[in-house]
């Protein structure tokens, strides 16, 4: 008796378990991608900062700012579309999850 009921409450918090990983898995993701991007971030930032404070040329100085600028919204541009995969991916794999967890309900009846 005790045995069947930790195999359904196995059997029942598995889908449960299983959103928690993939939650888990895109939170660590999400997290490795926003650290390297504001890492990459402040030592552009450094860099810019440090060029821009050398330049005695006002046009110079707003070339390298519209390059810098160009460069950060590549950047950003790039960091976004990295997250909206690994969002998209997670959303994914929880939709299969709660697929099968139906299917699964429907063959436990």
């Amino acid at each position: 008796m005790f045995t069947k009921i930790s195999e359904q409450y196995t059997t029942a918090i598995k889908p449960f378990n299983n959103l928690m990983a993939i939650n888990t898995k895109f939170i660590e993701q999400f997290i490795n991608l926003q650290k390297t991007f504001l890492t990459a971030i402040s030592w552009e930032v450094a860099a810019q900062t440090k060029t821009l404070s050398t330049q005695t040329d006002f046009s110079e100085a707003l070339n390298d700012q519209k390059y810098y600028t160009d460069q950060l919204q590549t950047k950003v541009s790039a960091s976004a579309k990295s997250v909206f995969e690994v969002a998209t991916k997670s959303s994914e794999e929880v939709a299969n999850l709660v697929k099968e967890s139906i299917s699964e309900g429907y063959s436990l009846h």
